[in-house]
């Protein structure tokens, strides 16, 4: 069962839990106060929605985190100060995904009831399989969650562990 950290709203959190409840995920918040306790959890991918304040030591403990995952899902429309105050010395597979043009993961397309999204760059797959650059399209109304962000994470968990 891949193990994911999350950094997002509760709602948010939620949100991608049931978009992905057929792929047996587990997901686990990466607050300031739950930082210190996941510091020794090895994730398969930590994925930020949005941004974290963290006090100087506890930067340590998220570098810690992010150098035992094997990706890191990045929401490439915002700017993630977090990523600026921590070294990270070894190669970890960076996957971006917004409305910016130069995201991994874009949105094309969005419509009432889907969005075509574009993968712009190969996606290497842990197994070594090549998620190739095309353009696909998710209906939102099989997902019980119309959020942009929410389904875009949703479709690259999918995507990884298809």
């Amino acid at each position: 069962m891949p193990l994911v950290g999350i950094i997002a709203s509760k709602r948010d959190i939620q949100a991608i839990k049931i978009g992905t409840e057929d792929r047996n995920m587990e997901f686990v918040a990466i607050t300031p106060q739950s930082i210190k306790n996941v510091k020794n959890i090895k994730f398969e991918e930590i994925i930020f929605l949005e941004d974290i304040n963290l006090k100087e030591e506890e930067y340590i403990y998220m570098e810690e985190i992010i150098l035992k995952s094997k990706y890191i899902i990045l929401n490439g429309d915002i700017d993630i100060n977090i990523l600026k105050k921590i070294r990270i010395e070894k190669m970890i597979k960076l996957i971006t995904f917004g409305l910016n043009s130069k995201n991994t993961i874009t949105v094309s397309s969005v419509k009432e009831d889907k969005i075509i999204v574009c993968i712009q760059r190969d996606i290497e797959k842990e197994d070594g399989k090549i998620i190739e650059r095309q353009e696909k399209e998710i209906l939102l109304d099989n997902l019980k969650n119309k959020k942009i962000y929410n389904n875009l994470i949703i479709f690259i968990l999918k995507e990884l562990h298809n």
